[in-house]
C-alpha cells in the first residue's frame, strides 16, 4: 500500500484505467465468470499499456508544443521535495496524465472505430467472435446479430402458451440456467393453452419470463427504413359460367 500521496496519486493513475476499461467491457460484452486472478492481470494490462500510450503522446504534445514539463529524474529520485516546489506543474502534468490514461481506457473499451470498419470486416469480425469466444451466451448471440434493429421475441412455454412482444432487457450472465429472465414491452401479444387465436393484452406494457419455462425462442429483426419488397396484386376471381 502507498504511504505518501504522491505514492497514493501514482497507485491511482496506474489502476484506475484497467478499472474502467473492465466496468465498460462488461456493458459491451457478455458476463463472464472469471477468476481474481484473470480480472487483477486484466485491470493490470490495460492500466499499464493506457500509461505507456499516454507517457508517449504527452512528450510528443511536449516537443511539439514546448511545453515546459517535470523533470522526470528529480520527480523519481525525491518525489516528496520536488513535488513540494513544483506543486502546480507537478499537479496540472498528474491530471493532464491521469484524463489522458482515462480517456485512452474509454477509446480501448468502446471501440468507436468498429462502426468505421467496412460491412464484410464487420462480419468477419463477428463471425470469428462467435466461433472462437468461449462463455458466450446464445441470448447475447442471438440479439446482438444486428446492433441496429428492433428485436422482436416470440416465446413458447412450457404449459402451451405463447407470448411476444419488443425485447426490452435480458440477463448477461454467461451460465446459461433457469434462473435468467428475459422481459418484453410494447404490445404483448399473448395465447392461452388452449386458446387457438389469442391477442394483444389490453393495459399491459411489459413482461417477465423465466428461462426455466422456456421451450422455443424465436427472433425477429426489425431494421429501421428497411425497404418492403412488393406484393403482386392477387388474381381476380375467374367467372364461373352455366
Amino acid at each position: 500500500m502507498p504511504t505518501t500521496a504522491v505514492g497514493f496519486f501514482l497507485t491511482i493513475v496506474f489502476a484506475l484505467p484497467g478499472y474502467v476499461y473492465h466496468r465498460i467491457s462488461l456493458r459491451r460484452r457478455p458476463e463472464r465468470v472469471d477468476t481474481a486472478v484473470q480480472e487483477l492481470l486484466s485491470v493490470v494490462f490495460v492500466g499499464v499499456a493506457t500509461d505507456i500510450v499516454a507517457v508517449a503522446l504527452l512528450a510528443l504534445a511536449t516537443g511539439v508544443m514546448s511545453l515546459r514539463a517535470p523533470n522526470l529524474s528529480h520527480l523519481i529520485a525525491d518525489p516528496g521535495q520536488y513535488s513540494a516546489a513544483h506543486l502546480s506543474l507537478v499537479a496540472g502534468w498528474g491530471v493532464a496524465f491521469l484524463v489522458t490514461t482515462i480517456g485512452l481506457a474509454v477509446l480501448l473499451g468502446l471501440e468507436p472505430w468498429e462502426r468505421l470498419l467496412p460491412p464484410a470486416w464487420r462480419r468477419w469480425r463477428s463471425d470469428h467472435a462467435r466461433r472462437v469466444g468461449d462463455q458466450q451466451s446464445s441470448w447475447w448471440l442471438l440479439f446482438h446479430e444486428h446492433p441496429d434493429a428492433t428485436i422482436h421475441v416470440g416465446c413458447a412455454l412450457d404449459d402451451g402458451s405463447y407470448v411476444s412482444g419488443r425485447l426490452h432487457s435480458y440477463s448477461k450472465a454467461a451460465n446459461e440456467n433457469g434462473d435468467r429472465e428475459l422481459a418484453l414491452s410494447g404490445e404483448i401479444f399473448y395465447r392461452a393453452p388452449d386458446d387457438p387465436t389469442g391477442g394483444v393484452l389490453p393495459a399491459v406494457n411489459a413482461v417477465s419470463i423465466s428461462a426455466r419455462r422456456l421451450v422455443l425462442l424465436t427472433v425477429t429483426y426489425v431494421v429501421p427504413d428497411q425497404p418492403i419488397a412488393a406484393q403482386p396484386p392477387a388474381a381476380a376471381p375467374s367467372e364461373v359460367t352455366a
